[in-house]
């Protein structure tokens, strides 16, 4: 696949994963963090991909904030990284579903996490 058709996948998926609702699923919250230290450094680390900035950014270093996001994130939302991560390793058609559920979850979390961003396309409910 052209990297340009796997930059607009990826933003496809990580923008429109988000009008795709799980109904049921128990989202991790910001209180799964161990301390707001450790909170406050994922918030950091996930800044890039607020909505006034990620539009600069190509595949390849959305897929490194991902994956430095995944290692900071507490266990229960590491599902739902390692499934998006490994969609953007490989772009498979069949897991694009489960992808863009994945990255519904993962933005979510981040906005309810992180105040200050915006993922785009999240509507993060209060709670």
């Amino acid at each position: 696949m052209p990297r340009r058709t796997l930059l607009r996948v990826g933003v496809a998926v990580l923008v429109c994963g988000a009008a795709v609702g799980v109904l049921g699923h128990q989202w991790a919250t910001a209180d799964d963090f161990p301390n707001a230290r450790q909170q406050a450094a994922f918030c950091r680390t996930a800044s890039p991909l607020d909505l006034q900035t990620a539009h600069d950014m190509g595949l390849h270093e959305k897929h490194h904030v991902l994956a430095d996001l995944s290692e900071q994130a507490p266990d229960g939302v590491q599902d739902e990284f390692t499934t998006l991560l490994d969609w953007y390793d490989h772009f498979d058609p069949e897991d694009e579903e489960n992808a863009r559920a994945a990255s519904f979850a993962v933005g979510e979390f981040i906005e309810h996490s992180c105040k200050d961003i915006n993922i785009g396309g999240i509507k993060a409910a209060d709670g």
